[in-house]
């Protein structure tokens, strides 16, 4: 999965840069990255479905070849000078689309290979895996757009997506887990939605998690012109900005296992909410890179805290036979923001400004603790734990 998510993060930023190249409007910018993350929304939902039903190794194999074939069609539309706007779009909705099918059966592997004792460390060193893509990736990816072109970042990306491809294909074989009863597809979607708002708990989690998700987009949909705007700044400057929002994701869930021993949940994310909301305050309004680079290095510490914490309370007494498919509704939420969000902060910096479009976005994430006492982020020890608790609908 670390191969593959490198090769994700190469791409967006490859994507998010030839945008900048193609045209310079912040709206279209910030589509790229609402057309990395839509796929989610749309797909998230059907894909935790199929994680449960079928063999999870097919469906990461099948989702991995997917974005292979069409990250090779990319490269020769692009070698043939055939990108434009609109195409570049497209592409991006099309391998977003792989990884939106692959990660809840990734994830929902993960909740089922530990005990729930060590959910929250398991989830944080997940995400060190997936967020040292995100410090790497981007580091490298502005480092070879700077030296060999956009032609070898997305060659580069292509060979990523083959490598994960094969490790899929010749490697990792988990054991298969067997269904107590079929289930329809359509059925099993609206069972597991059932599930997740009968509970008031998952809820609040999701309320929780939308207002965060829905404005943190902002700075990553942004972040390309917040490089643009810095003196001397250029794809690499762009690559180093959101490898330190990476670094500090790293940082941040290496180090979260110890704080979660001093901390509440609840502590924990309406802290990282006020951390991400400076993070990006400081982003829209100090025009030098390095004091920039501190506050993204804190910022991505407060992402990986806010999203760990409150996946592993989401996660925690999830039963096997809906886990794959509550975490699409979790990951629907979460990916829905991302999308729903950055288009309308891009049409926001279209008419305001990025500044002041950034501004409001902190504001919004600083501001949401307040939400903390009615939707607190907490593990609950009594879910349902068995299909027939579900009425199935009729």
């Amino acid at each position: 999965m670390l191969a593959a998510s490198l090769g994700a993060w190469v791409q967006n930023v490859g994507a998010a840069w030839l945008m900048t190249s193609l045209t310079t409007s912040p709206v279209m910018v910030a589509l790229t990255q609402a057309a990395t993350t839509l796929p989610a929304f749309l797909f998230g939902m059907p894909a935790g479905v199929l994680a449960d039903l079928m063999d999870k190794r097919r469906l990461l194999l099948a989702a991995h070849c997917w974005t292979l074939i069409f990250s090779v069609l990319f490269c020769i539309l692009l070698v043939l000078n055939a990108i434009n706007p609109i195409r570049l779009l497209l592409f991006t909705f099309l391998l977003g689309a792989g990884s939106a099918v692959s990660v809840p059966a990734w994830q929902s592997s993960t909740a089922e290979a530990v005990p729930r004792s060590a959910l929250l460390s398991a989830i944080a060193l997940n995400g060190v895996a997936f967020n040292g893509a995100r410090a790497v990736g981007p580091a490298l990816a502005g480092a070879v757009i700077a030296g060999s072109g956009l032609h070898a970042v997305f060659a580069l990306t292509t060979g990523l997506f083959a490598v994960a491809v094969s490790i899929f294909l010749f490697w990792y074989k988990p054991e298969r887990t067997v269904v107590s009863e079929p289930e329809r597809l359509v059925s099993a979607m609206r069972i597991g939605a059932r599930y997740v708002l009968c509970c008031v708990a998952l809820r609040g989690h999701l309320v929780r998690t939308i207002i965060f998700v829905g404005s943190a987009s902002a700075l990553w949909a942004l972040l390309p012109l917040v490089a643009k705007h810095h003196p001397g700044s250029g794809p690499g400057g762009y690559g180093t900005l959101l490898g330190s929002l990476g670094a500090g994701a790293v940082a941040g869930g290496i180090a979260l296992g110890r704080i979660r021993r001093y901390l509440t949940l609840n502590t924990l994310a309406s802290g990282a909410s006020v951390l991400f909301g400076l993070a990006t305050l400081i982003a829209a309004h100090v025009p030098y890179v390095a004091p920039v680079c501190v506050s993204l290095l804190v910022g991505g510490a407060a992402w990986i805290t806010f999203n760990s914490t409150v996946s592993s309370a989401f996660q925690a007494n999830l039963p096997a036979w809906v886990r794959a498919r509550a975490l699409a509704v979790f990951l629907l939420s979460f990916q829905g923001s991302m999308a729903v969000g950055a288009f309308v902060w891009g049409v926001c910096a279209d008419q305001f400004g990025v500044s002041k479009t950034l501004t409001v976005a902190a504001l919004c994430m600083v501001m949401g603790p307040l939400f903390a006492r009615r939707h607190p982020v907490q593990m609950e020890s009594e879910f349902m734990q068995t299909p027939t608790t579900i009425e199935s609908p009729r």
